[in-house]
């Protein structure tokens, strides 16, 4: 008997959550349709260009095509810092909350004496890392997301660490080095390695977000595309969010100036770690950093674009 191809499935953004939801749950992975305009997309690639060279220029020849990432690749860090406005938009989504609280908002309990108290955790922007990959680049090692948190994953009873979404750029195609994934791999057994065969690829138009599990097997695939070529350079922009009882992969309270976080809404801050975790870690003086550090005096908090449950 042939073995169906895995497949990955879309569906606008603007779908059920519930649906999203359960998707996410049987595959590990989804595409959403129409998560950003092509205008949000394309003011944001026009920003994040000159990081791009300076990325080029300060990078090392022996170092370029060494290591995990593949070749033909250029990434800066800190999206958020370096492009602060547009980034923190495509924060403001209810859905991306959505599923952060689905995924990275686990409930634990304890006894406090002879009471049961319960704590439900939260989520915080884990990295934000801008990608731009050329004709050549060759495909990335397989590898789960997860991992980086250190936490060994011994089964499909592990819970993800991370959540791992990507904002479309230009047209992700196979073509053009769109990103491999194993469907239900989040559901294998630790011992079980991943293998090419086992994938398919990630596509999806302009603006739309691919999400995937931090225990789903993936990696980038390679880009066959000619020179000059239409999207034969592939633009994509990841938001990774991690539990907040992990550390932040990148101090992202540092990235910006005290006035660039004035401007962001309230579940931007939170994500960027300016809220206190619901288990107490974070605090500053015992309470939100937002309430107490200086460089936000004044801050009056604004609006929630998406209002917590």
């Amino acid at each position: 008997m042939v073995q169906a191809t895995p497949t990955v499935q879309t569906v606008p953004a603007s779908a059920p959550i519930e649906e999203i939801l359960d998707i996410l749950h049987r595959d590990g992975v989804i595409v959403l349709s129409d998560y950003a305009t092509e205008e949000e997309v394309d003011a944001l690639t026009a920003k994040a260009i000159p990081h791009f060279e300076k990325a080029e220029k300060a990078e090392k020849p022996a170092e370029k095509f060494k290591g995990f990432r593949a070749s033909n690749t250029t990434v800066f860090y800190d999206l958020i810092g370096a492009v602060p406005e547009d980034t923190s938009k495509l924060l403001q989504r209810k859905v991306w909350h959505q599923v952060m609280e689905e995924f990275l908002s686990p409930e634990t309990w304890e006894w406090y004496g002879d009471k049961k108290e319960t704590r439900k955790g939260s989520y915080w922007l884990h990295t934000s890392i801008a990608y731009k990959v050329g004709p050549g680049a060759g495909r990335q090692v397989l590898h789960r997301d997860s991992n980086s948190s250190m936490v060994q994953r011994t089964g499909p009873e592990s819970v993800p660490t991370m959540v791992s979404t990507f904002i479309a750029g230009v047209d992700v195609t196979e073509k053009n080095g769109g990103t491999r994934v194993i469907p239900g791999s989040h559901l294998w057994p630790q011992d079980r390695s991943p293998k090419q065969e086992d994938c398919c690829t990630v596509e999806m138009k302009k603006g739309s977000l691919g999400i995937w599990l931090g225990n789903v097997f993936h990696g980038a695939g390679a880009n066959t595309c000619e020179e000059g070529e239409e999207n034969s350079l592939r633009y994509i922009y990841g938001l990774f969010a991690t539990s907040d009882n992990f550390r932040q992969g990148e101090n992202t309270v540092l990235t910006n100036k005290p006035e660039e976080y004035m401007k962001m809404t309230p579940e931007v801050l939170k994500v960027l770690g300016f809220y206190k975790g619901s288990a107490g870690t974070g605090a500053l003086g015992g309470k939100h950093p937002k309430d107490v550090w200086k460089g936000l005096e004044g801050y009056q908090g604004g609006e929630w674009i998406y209002q917590q449950k």
